[in-house]
């Protein structure tokens, strides 16, 4: 009995020391990407690109607009089918405009994720190289636990690193059709 008792506390002693030498590193991946100063620059200057777009499509909504109230003035002095064929026009009309603004917004909207996945991309490797020179067996994103310890946190270290790195972002302007 006392040689299983002191062969199980060897076992333990001896061979778990792996299951406690583990290094655990945490991450805030959206802080990374949200703060990065190549990424804001480029929402900066997509919103002066979208400026121009969205000054055509306020032009194009007013003129819209007037065609519902001439519709509206004009209910009494024209006939049935002629309103009706006006308000055919008008609804045509407004169909085409909102296609083209939830164009204009999915361009947009993807053109921002496909910068994002490349920040990602580049985060991804200096994780990986950051892991392989502190023997870091498990890196964490921010959003994926509930609890850790502050010293775990190594977004500013990642931060610095992206910082130095030089690399470019580009979007496609929305093309008007």
């Amino acid at each position: 009995m006392k040689l299983t008792i002191i062969s199980l506390f060897f076992y333990i002693c001896f061979y778990t020391s792996n299951v406690f030498s583990q290094k655990i590193a945490v991450i805030n991946i959206e802080n990374l990407i949200d703060n990065n100063v190549i990424y804001n620059e480029m929402l900066k200057d997509m919103e002066l690109n979208q400026k121009k777009f969205l000054n055509k499509f306020k032009i194009r909504e007013n003129e819209i607009k007037s065609l519902l109230e001439e519709i509206e003035e004009s209910k009494l002095i024209l006939s049935e089918n002629e309103i009706n064929l006006k308000i055919f026009d008008y609804n045509n009309q407004l169909s085409e405009f909102t296609i083209q603004v939830e164009k204009f917004n999915l361009h947009y909207q993807n053109e921002i994720n496909i910068m994002k996945e490349f920040i990602f991309k580049e985060i991804l490797i200096l994780l990986e190289k950051y892991a392989i020179k502190n023997n870091i067996d498990l890196i964490l994103d921010s959003n994926s636990y509930l609890i850790a310890s502050t010293s775990l946190d190594i977004t500013n270290l990642i931060n610095k690193e992206l910082d130095n790195i030089s690399f470019k972002l580009e979007y496609k302007n929305f093309e008007n059709n």
